[in-house]
This record gives structure tokens, sequence and C-alpha cells, in this order.
């Protein structure tokens, strides 16, 4: 015989528990009781990580917010990812050449290698000169590649420089006040596989300096012009 109320294990003539206290029901009391309709229990909500972490948990040893402090050193990384060059001048972009001339070029190799081999095949040939005209064909499109590899252009909050040169290197700046003009260049061609050449037009030379075979080019265009926005 148990309670109803806590479960209490009873003596048989028991009429309180002597746990909690309630009348014990006899056995006449329990078979006539209305039942009553037991409304089903909302399930359990699921604690986030944060819930389920007391109070101490964001507060580190010496009593302060964790929370604030992971913001403080995430806004201090993003200061550490900004790129300064050798005179500390920050670098708003480094880019290279798009690689579609290279890639025209190795397969206008790769299509002229195969003509070579097939007039080889037909006129019967050595077929050692296969590889000897493959390297004929190839050597301008390597050039090609190593040209672009080494070609890069470099925007700076003060400037604009241009390095170029594989076994010679060389380098070119241009100070953004000298700068006059920036707009972009692009035939059919170039606007159809979204590349093209960044023209600038600047007081101290007479010619203008190209920024040749870039992707995206009127997005570089911009940032160079809100460069010279800051200079105004």
């Amino acid at each position: 015989m148990y309670c109803h109320r806590c479960g209490n294990k009873l003596f048989v003539d028991s009429v309180f528990c002597n746990r909690c206290g309630s009348k014990v029901r006899t056995v006449e009391e329990r078979l006539n009781r209305p039942r009553v309709p037991v409304p089903p229990g909302r399930p359990a909500r699921r604690l986030s990580s944060i819930e389920k972490q007391p109070d101490s948990y964001y507060l580190n040893q010496y009593g302060e917010d964790d929370v604030a402090e992971e913001e403080d050193q995430q806004g201090y990384d993003e200061e550490e990812a900004v790129e300064f060059n050798e005179h500390g001048e920050r670098v708003i972009f480094r880019i290279n050449q798009a690689f579609y001339p290279v890639g025209a070029a190795y397969f206008q190799s790769s299509m002229l290698t195969v003509i070579a081999t097939a007039l080889i095949a037909y006129f019967h040939i050595r077929f050692w000169f296969v590889p000897l005209w493959a390297i004929i064909f190839f050597i301008p499109s390597l050039f090609r590649h190593f040209r672009h590899i080494h070609t890069v252009y470099i925007l700076t909050d003060t400037k604009v420089e241009i390095e170029s040169g594989w076994l010679a290197k060389s380098s070119r700046n241009i100070p953004l006040r000298h700068i006059q003009d920036v707009f972009v260049s692009e035939n059919l061609k170039e606007r159809m596989i979204g590349i093209g050449d960044i023209i600038i037009d600047t007081a101290a030379s007479e010619s203008k300096i190209s920024i040749d075979n870039i992707n995206e080019p009127r997005k570089y265009a911009d940032m160079i012009l809100d460069q010279l926005h800051g200079w105004d």
C-alpha cells in the first residue's frame, strides 16, 4: 500500500501518511473517485548552449565579460588583416592579370602541336620531330605565363604601383596626387569574358598608363577613384 500523493510505502492499517501527512484513501474512495482527464504535458524545450551555461561562465578571472572581450579581439583581428607594404602604406588591392590570354596561348600551342604531329605522321617523318616542334610552339606560351605571374598591380593609400619582370624586375609608381582621370577600356570580346584594361591619365606623363587584362576592371577602377576622392 502506497501514499497517493508522495508514493511513500504505508502499513495496511495506516490512516495518514507518515511522510507528507495526507489522508490515506480507502479502497472505496479510490474506486468511486471520478476520473478527470489529464492534459498532455508540454514538451521539454531544448536550452541553447548560452542558456545552459551559468552566469559565472561569462566572467573571466578578473570579473570582466568574456563576450565583450571576444568582440574586442575580433575587431583587433580585423584590423590586423589589413596589409601594409614595406613603406608602411596601406595596401588597397594587389592583383595579377587575368589568366584568359595565357590560357588562349596554351590552347593555340596545343593545336599547333597536334597539327604538326598529324603532318609528321602523314609524311612518315621521324617521330623525334614531334617533341621538338612542341617545345618550339610552347615557348611563347611559357614566356607569356611567366610574365603573367610576375606582373602585379598594387594600389595603396598614396600611389598606384606596377611591378613587372621575371629575370629583370621593374617597378613604376604613380602617386595619386598626379592622377587626373581613370577610365576602363573593353572591347566586345573582353566584355563577354569579364576582363578589360584600366587607363590612368596622369599630369606628370604625356602617355597614359594602362593596367592590362584584369578581371572586373570597373570594380578596381572604382577603388582607385575612391582613393582619389580622399585626396581632394
